[in-house]
C-alpha cells in the first residue's frame, strides 16, 4: 500500500516537472521581452546572465562620440537631459550653415571624405538631400523607428520609398496672427474663435479686406506681402505640385489664379518678405494679419515688436499648414550610427525629450506629449495671456496637412519668387502671363520637367 502511494507521488512530481519544462519552453519569448522592458530603465552595464546569455544593453553601455553637422547651437536643457540618460555618449558638433549642408555632403562624397553620423536638414534643402539617396532607412534595424508616434502629416513628408529616412525635430505648424486693436476696430471682435467664425474661407477674407481698405482710406491692408499669401496657399494646396518630373499644372494654375485675385483686390501690399521694411511691419499698425508658424512669435514678431499683448493667433481660412522646420537623418555607413540614433530617438521621439526641448523653446513632433494640456500650454508676451500653444498644437494642428515635395519643387520655388515680384509690382501681369513666365523659367532651369 505504501509502495503504491510512493509510486503515485513520484508520478505526480514527474508530471509537474514535465509541465513546468513545457511552460518555460513555450514562454521563452516573454523572457526576452521582460529583459528588454527592464533594460529600458537600466543604467548599469550589460553583463551576462547566469546561463551565459548576453543581456540587453543598458544606457551606460552606449559609449563613444558621434558627429553632428548642424547650424543650430544644441539646446542646453535637452542636451543635459540626454547626457544624464546616456552618460557615456558625447556629441561632436560641426557647424555647417543650413544652405551649405547639401553642398558639403556632395563635396565630401566626391572627395571620399567621411560623412557625419547625423545631419540636420532644413526644410528648404530636404528634397535635394533626400534625392541624393544617402540616408538610412530608419524603420529597419538597428533603428526600428516607430512612425506611429509622429503626426500623420509627417509620414509622407519625411519618407522616401514609403519609409522614414529623417525624423522631424522642431514643430513648424502655422496659423495666422493678427493685431487685436485693428481686428476690434474693423471686424468688431479680437477674439480668436469669433475671428475664425467670420473668416470661413479666403473669398470672405478678400471681401472683408476690401471693406477695411475703404474704411481706412487705403491706409490699412490685410497682409504686407504677396509672398505671405503664396506661402499660405502653397501650404494649403490640395495636391503636390509634382509627380516625379511631371508638373501638376491645374494645381499650380489654381494657386496663381488665387494670387492674382488677392493682388487685384488691393488688400495686399507690395513688400518683399524678409527685408528690413517687411520686418518693421510687425511693430506698426498698417497690416492686420501676419503668417505665423510656431517659430514666428519668438524669432520674428517678438524681436520686431517691443510692445506686449498686441497680437492674437487664429486658425487660417482653409486650415493650418507647414512652414519651415528641420529634421535629422543618418547617412548610410555612418560609423557611430547607433549612438546618433539614441540622440535622435531621445530628443525627437520621447516624452523626456519633448519636455526638455520645450524648456529650450522647441516643440518636437512626439504626438503623445500633446495629449497633456499642461504640455501644450504656452504663452508669449506679444500675445498676452492667450494660450498660443493650445491654439497651435490643438486647434491649428487638427486642421493641418502637408505635401511631399521633390527636388523639382525647389526649382519652382525659385521661379515663383521671380514671378511674385512681377505680380506685386505690375497690375497688368495676369494669370496667363504668369503661367507663361513660369513655363519659360522652368524650361531654362530644369528641362526635364514635363508641363502637361
Amino acid at each position: 500500500m505504501q509502495k503504491r502511494i510512493w509510486i503515485q507521488s513520484m508520478c505526480l512530481v514527474i508530471s509537474i516537472m514535465m509541465l513546468a519544462s513545457m511552460l518555460v519552453a513555450c514562454g521563452g519569448g516573454n523572457t526576452v521581452n521582460n529583459k528588454e522592458e527592464a533594460a529600458a530603465n537600466n543604467t548599469g552595464t550589460g553583463e551576462q546572465d547566469n546561463a551565459g546569455n548576453a543581456a540587453v544593453k543598458g544606457n551606460a553601455d552606449y559609449k563613444g562620440e558621434f558627429v553632428l553637422w548642424t547650424w543650430e547651437p544644441e539646446h542646453p536643457t535637452a542636451l543635459a537631459a540626454f547626457n544624464e540618460k546616456y552618460p557615456n555618449i558625447k556629441v561632436k558638433r560641426v557647424n555647417v550653415a543650413a544652405e551649405d549642408i547639401s553642398k558639403k555632403l556632395q563635396t565630401t562624397i566626391a572627395s571620399g571624405g567621411e560623412l557625419p553620423d547625423v545631419v540636420r536638414i532644413e526644410r528648404g534643402q530636404k528634397a535635394k538631400i533626400f534625392d541624393m539617396d544617402i540616408l538610412e532607412n530608419l524603420e529597419t534595424a538597428p533603428y526600428n523607428a516607430d512612425k506611429s508616434i509622429l503626426f500623420d502629416y509627417d509620414l509622407a513628408t519625411f519618407a522616401k520609398d514609403d519609409h522614414l529616412i529623417a525624423i522631424p525635430d522642431d514643430m513648424s505648424v502655422a496659423g495666422i496672427a493678427y493685431i487685436k486693436s485693428l481686428a476690434k476696430q474693423y471686424f468688431g471682435t479680437d477674439n480668436p474663435e469669433e475671428m475664425e467664425a467670420i473668416f470661413t474661407n479666403w473669398d470672405v477674407f478678400i471681401e472683408k479686406g476690401k471693406e477695411v481698405l475703404q474704411q481706412s482710406g487705403g491706409k490699412v491692408k490685410m497682409f504686407p506681402s504677396l509672398g505671405d499669401v503664396n506661402q499660405t496657399l502653397k501650404g494649403q494646396r490640395a495636391e503636390p505640385y509634382f509627380d516625379g518630373d511631371k508638373l501638376n499644372v491645374p494645381m499650380l494654375t489654381s494657386t496663381v489664379t488665387d494670387l492674382v485675385k488677392f493682388r487685384d483686390s488691393g488688400i495686399i501690399d507690395k513688400l518683399d518678405q524678409w527685408t528690413p521694411a517687411w520686418n518693421a511691419t510687425f511693430g506698426g499698425e498698417k497690416y492686420i494679419f501676419a503668417m505665423s508658424p510656431v517659430w514666428m512669435p519668438q524669432y520674428v514678431i517678438g524681436p520686431n515688436d517691443k510692445k506686449d499683448d498686441r497680437w492674437a493667433l487664429m486658425v487660417p481660412p482653409g486650415g493650418g499648414f507647414i512652414r519651415g522646420g528641420s529634421s535629422h537623418g543618418i547617412p548610410k555607413g555612418a560609423k557611430n550610427a547607433e549612438l546618433a540614433w539614441k540622440w535622435i530617438e531621445f530628443t525627437s521621439m520621447s516624452q523626456e525629450g519633448a519636455e526638455a526641448q520645450k524648456k529650450d523653446g522647441v516643440f518636437t513632433h512626439f504626438k503623445k506629449a500633446y495629449e497633456d494640456q499642461s504640455f501644450t500650454n504656452w504663452t508669449w508676451r506679444n500675445f498676452g495671456s492667450q494660450d498660443i500653444g493650445d491654439k497651435f498644437f490643438v486647434d491649428i494642428s487638427a486642421t493641418t496637412k502637408d505635401m511631399p515635395e521633390n527636388i523639382n519643387d525647389l526649382v519652382l520655388d525659385d521661379v515663383m519668387n521671380i514671378v511674385l515680384q512681377t505680380l506685386a509690382k505690375d497690375d497688368s501681369f495676369g494669370v496667363e502671363q504668369a503661367l507663361d513666365r513660369i513655363q519659360k523659367e522652368l524650361k531654362a532651369k530644369a528641362p526635364k520637367i514635363v508641363w502637361e
